[in-house]
């Protein structure tokens, strides 16, 4: 009984660490353009934005913050991220890479693939 109970104590535990995404982007194993930070205003929002790459491949990894700190949909995220980008990297047309999208838990901030 007390084993039962150990285990399913431990699968729970497991199970809610598991789960529970970080507040921010894990970006570790990207390279930052610190030349490309930027803070645009987009439809009076204020957003801060950087452009990460892995080297020798690419696409672009651009992060998504609104400076309010709501939470904002991918639509919104990948509208400001290719706002941002065309002026800074883009010598083809822009392609969005939605495959490369992700974004913390609570959606405050996003990291949207782009390649061009």
């Amino acid at each position: 009984m007390k084993v039962t109970s150990l285990a399913g104590l431990a699968g729970l535990a497991l199970l809610i660490l598991g789960c529970a995404s970080p507040r921010a982007l894990d970006t570790r194993h990207l390279t930052r353009f610190d030349e490309y930070h930027a803070n645009l205003e987009i439809a009076g929002q204020r957003y801060t934005l950087d452009a990460y790459i892995v080297m020798f491949q690419k696409p672009f990894y651009i992060t998504v913050q609104r400076d309010d700190r709501r939470p904002m949909s991918i639509d919104e995220a990948a509208r400001a991220a290719e706002e941002y980008i065309k002026p800074r990297g883009c010598t083809e047309p822009l392609v969005r890479r939605a495959d490369l999208d992700r974004s913390n838990a609570d959606k405050t901030q996003w990291m949207v693939g782009i390649e061009c």
